[in-house]
């Protein structure tokens, strides 16, 4: 592949029209192939599951959504395909970028194991190796503001190199590890973590997994959908059910909270760089309560909408192969949604895993104030890395294998 061609590969995703709709987004039909000169990224917390029962759950999402920000702020000219699973991400690169992605990626593993204690687990697979061996790799983007889309992952390459990343001597897969010797230089602009835990409203929030079990494609969209549906007529529409709410959503001034902010953004530099940051975010905080309270807007912030694009703006409904969600709701409507999803698990149509918490964690990627500002959500003690061990043992279950590690 020439260089020109590579240089013409790497504004792929920025160019790819959005789809209008969720439900246009699980509609693998709609996909589009990877070019065969990027990369799949896997990153993943190893021990997730020791982590979460320290009670480290908010340090292994803190890493999740910094892994991410390290390999946006490469190039920002570049679009970067991402989605925050948890306790790791996926992502995507154009081969152009390869070095410094590279170089990114270690940065993220060393500020996991210097500051917060964990190990970050990376794998670099090329699209190239994946398609020749008979793995799809596609993709969709979703609009979710004007400002902000969302990535939609389809094909059997993405869990191809996860298999990969995660089986140590796995051929075709580049482990990344945080040699003293190896280039490490991340920049973590835009990573903020300024607001409180928000309560459920109803009862709990529940992480959702789903993955359909056909060898069909069009059985597995009908099974989706289905799910979809089902979530719909048990919860209520999108804004009944939705984890967060713009006039619950509050900013912290807590500093074990702002702490992992702190750590990431301050990460390397000396004491008085952390003092200083710490203090810029105590009073930019305060500031922010203030004016929320008055829906004043600066040249700076529109905050009588900036609550408001932050709902709009979150991944509490994605897809990359099984459909995610954290959803709020009662026990009544958990009862009923398990017993619809157990139905179709012994119908052998689909695996699912659900987890209760009793509130949503929200980390997030801010570009701009004015709209381009991305929210990641998960369910607190555990969300969806809890409700994956349910997934995979079902998968098992299902087909009789090994669960994945």
């Amino acid at each position: 592949m020439t260089d020109s061609t590579m240089n013409d590969s790497c504004h792929f995703y920025r160019e790819l029209t959005a789809l209008e709709s969720f439900q246009e987004a699980i509609q693998t039909q709609l996909h589009s192939s990877l070019p065969l000169d990027w990369w799949v990224v896997v990153a993943d917390i190893a021990g997730s599951t020791l982590a979460i029962e320290r009670g480290d759950y908010k340090k292994v999402n803190t890493v999740g959504v910094a892994c991410i920000a390290a390999v946006v702020n490469i190039d920002r000219s570049i679009q970067i395909p991402y989605v925050f699973g948890g306790d790791g991400a996926t992502m995507a690169i154009p081969g152009a970028i390869i070095e410094q992605a590279h170089s990114a990626l270690r940065g993220a593993q060393r500020l996991s194991k210097e500051d917060f204690g964990l190990d970050l687990r990376i794998g670099l697979v090329r699209v190239f190796d994946l398609v020749s061996s008979g793995f799809r790799v596609n993709l969709a983007k979703v609009a979710l503001s004007k400002h902000v889309t969302q990535t939609c992952l389809s094909g059997r390459g993405w869990d191809e190199a996860e298999r990969r990343t995660k089986t140590p001597g796995s051929t075709g897969c580049v482990w990344l590890s945080e040699s003293v010797s190896a280039s490490a230089q991340a920049n973590f602009e835009g990573f903020e973590c300024r607001w409180h835990s928000v309560e459920n409203f109803n009862g709990h929030k529940l992480s959702l997994l789903v993955t359909a079990m056909s060898g069909e494609a069009d059985r597995n969209l009908q099974t989706y959908q289905d799910v979809l549906k089902k979530v719909y007529s048990i919860y209520g529409d999108v804004q009944r059910h939705h984890p967060l709410r713009a006039s619950k959503m509050q900013l912290t001034m807590n500093p074990d909270s702002l702490n992992h902010e702190l750590r990431v953004r301050s990460y390397s530099r000396n004491a008085w760089e952390k003092t200083r940051y710490f203090l810029m975010m105590m009073l930019k905080n305060l500031a922010g309560i203030y004016l929320l309270r008055g829906n004043l807007d600066t040249k700076a912030v529109r905050w009588s909408r900036y609550r408001d694009e932050l709902v709009e703006n979150t991944d509490f409904r994605k897809f990359d192969g099984m459909l995610r969600m954290v959803i709020d709701g009662n026990d009544q409507q958990f009862m009923e949604l398990q017993s619809y999803l157990e139905r179709m698990f012994r119908e052998k149509q689909l695996a699912y895993g659900m987890h209760q918490s009793g509130e949503a964690l929200v980390t997030c990627l801010v570009h701009s104030y004015t709209g381009n500002h991305m929210h990641f959500v998960d369910g607190s003690n555990g969300g969806y890395a809890m409700a994956a061990r349910q997934l995979k043992q079902q998968i098992v279950n299902l087909r009789g294998a090994r669960p994945p590690k």
